[in-house]
Formats: structure tokens, C-alpha cells, sequence
């Protein structure tokens, strides 16, 4: 099973996007060994991926958070978002939690010198 089934079979519980639909972390099956419990808590809050070591051993991949929300998506630990394991394929970290209109699957931009404010003079 992967994210694309679980937004298919459920597409009430996802908050509707398009940036991830040629990401290859939507096709990952589902490990068998996954958690089949909820994240208790949420740990590194506020600390942005850049400044987490990675690889972190409690991170997991989206599938894995994603079928948990599946599971029980009303649970209070979705109020907030969780990094996972995996990255687009420009290497940004994705995220994924509640939104209170369903479950965000989206990207950390990291800001690097592409960004800046536009100048005239």
C-alpha cells in the first residue's frame, strides 16, 4: 500500500495538493514492519531539518505516518507535523500533519541562494 492508495481509497481525509504527484516517495509500499501504533509525542518541535542530524532513527517515512493518520485520524497528535524520512527530488524534507481540513503532505523549502527579496536599485 502506498500514499497514492490511501489518498484514493480515503480522499476525505487529505487536504487536496498536487506538488508531490511526480514525487517518488508517493509510491513507496508500505514496510512490513512499520509502527502499528500512534507517536505518542512530537520531539525536536520548533527545530527546522536543516539543523536535525540526520539520518534520526524515530523518523519514518510519509507512507508510515500516513496510513497511522488513515487509521485513526481524529487522534490529537495530528494537531500538529511530523518530519519524515523522506525528500523531494530537490532534497527538500517532507512533512506531514493536520491542517483541520485534513492531512498535509507537504515540503520544507530550505532557503538557499535562490531566494531573496526583489530590489530595483
Amino acid at each position: 500500500m502506498t500514499i497514492r492508495d490511501m489518498i484514493r481509497d480515503n480522499p476525505g481525509l487529505f487536504y487536496s495538493q498536487s506538488w508531490y504527484d511526480g514525487e517518488a516517495f508517493m509510491d513507496v509500499e508500505l514496510p512490513e514492519d512499520s509502527p502499528t501504533t500512534l507517536p505518542t509525542r512530537r520531539s525536536y518541535v520548533g527545530i527546522p531539518p536543516e539543523l536535525i542530524l540526520w539520518p534520526h532513527t524515530e523518523v519514518v517515512p510519509a507512507v508510515v505516518l500516513v496510513h497511522l493518520f488513515v487509521g485513526n485520524h481524529t487522534a490529537p497528535i495530528w494537531d500538529g507535523y511530523f518530519w519524515t524520512s523522506d525528500t523531494d527530488h530537490l532534497g527538500q524534507r517532507v512533512y506531514v500533519g493536520s491542517n483541520g481540513k485534513g492531512l498535509e503532505i507537504h515540503r520544507h523549502i530550505n532557503i538557499s541562494p535562490r531566494f531573496g527579496v526583489p530590489a530595483w536599485k
